[in-house]
């Protein structure tokens, strides 16, 4: 049987296409704050800071929120690219690509064979599923900000870099047990490049889901 090769959207097709995804992506962000009663995201981390709101999920809807601004960016970007004059480009600072569609990429090809099911993109968050039962949601902004969560028989860990906890020795880095305590997280660094700080830690799931090992209970290396 012939393959059908779908034909290319016309220029008034994918402008229609590049207005709806903004539109969505704009509301969605406007929808995370109006939860929170503020104006950007900088307010719902000074509330996060001032534990005037719980932690979780805070934080990762403030995550959510600068993911979702990027990626409309990064749809802002394509659309005059592909449709904006020869000389539009140079005219706007155009933001790099989102970090979540290069980490998606990334993932995709380097754990091929460990995965279950293809890597899911959401509008703020990607998820995961490896055959060891492990799944993880990832949200990832930039090298200062993420949060990552994973579950695996039952249990639920994580860690982030919201600013809470003043007497980690790690902080703004921590884990989550899966008990609920928390500890200093010895497993990412902030400021690590995204990816080898992401699969690090990935590849450490695959064969310690719990994070059960003395280092990552907050004991010091010998």
């Amino acid at each position: 049987m012939e393959t059908l090769t779908p034909a290319p959207l016309s220029a008034e097709e994918l402008q229609a296409l590049f207005a709806e995804t903004n539109y969505r992506l704009r509301e969605s962000r406007k929808a995370v704050l109006q939860r929170y009663a503020v104006q950007s995201e900088a307010g719902l981390l000074a509330q996060i800071g001032q534990a005037r709101v719980a932690e979780h999920p805070a934080y990762e809807l403030y995550l959510s929120a600068l993911i979702l601004e990027q990626t409309r960016m990064q749809i802002r970007a394509e659309m005059v690219s592909q449709l904006g004059p020869a000389n539009a480009a140079n005219e706007i600072d155009l933001p790099s690509i989102s970090v979540h569609l290069g980490l998606r990429q990334q993932l995709q090809t380097h754990y091929a064979s460990r995965l279950s099911e293809p890597v899911q993109l959401a509008q703020d968050a990607l998820m995961l599923s490896f055959d060891t039962g492990l799944k993880v949601e990832v949200r990832y902004f930039s090298r200062q900000e993420y949060s990552i969560g994973w579950s695996w028989d039952g249990f639920e860990l994580r860690i982030d870099t919201a600013p809470s906890h003043p007497d980690c020795t790690t902080r703004p880095h921590h884990l989550h047990r899966e008990d609920g305590t928390l500890a200093p997280d010895s497993a990412t660094l902030p400021g690590t490049d995204c990816w080898l700080n992401l699969s690090g830690l990935l590849d450490r799931l695959l064969s310690d889901p719990l994070l059960a090992a003395p280092s990552f209970l907050g004991a010091k290396p010998a």
